[in-house]
């Protein structure tokens, strides 16, 4: 249940990574993680692709495209059903986990 990072993997300020995430990709090509951004259990991120700040990526979802700005994104393959109220949702989240 441990989280996996790939070696060049940038990651923003005030980022929520939950247990078994993957966030990899290859030949020198891997994802960067935005600001304020929330990623659920068993998660996985890959290739070279950017998630935008305050996006929420939903538990086991497999992430293979951008989400841009505030995108909230479920499932396998992963669809993007918001792109507005994610702070509200992340907000929530972090106020739970207090």
């Amino acid at each position: 249940f441990g989280t996996t990072f790939g070696q060049m993997v940038r990651i923003g300020s005030n980022v929520t990574i939950v247990h078994g995430v993957t966030i990899a990709g290859k030949n020198k090509c891997f994802p960067v993680i935005g600001d304020n951004v929330y990623i659920g259990c068993g998660a996985c991120i890959l290739g070279d692709i950017t998630i935008g700040n305050n996006a929420i990526i939903g538990a086991n979802a497999v992430v293979t495209k951008s989400v841009p700005d505030n995108g909230v994104v479920v499932g396998n393959p992963s669809k993007i059903i918001s792109l507005k109220g994610s702070w509200r949702y992340q907000k929530n989240i972090w106020e739970f986990n207090r």
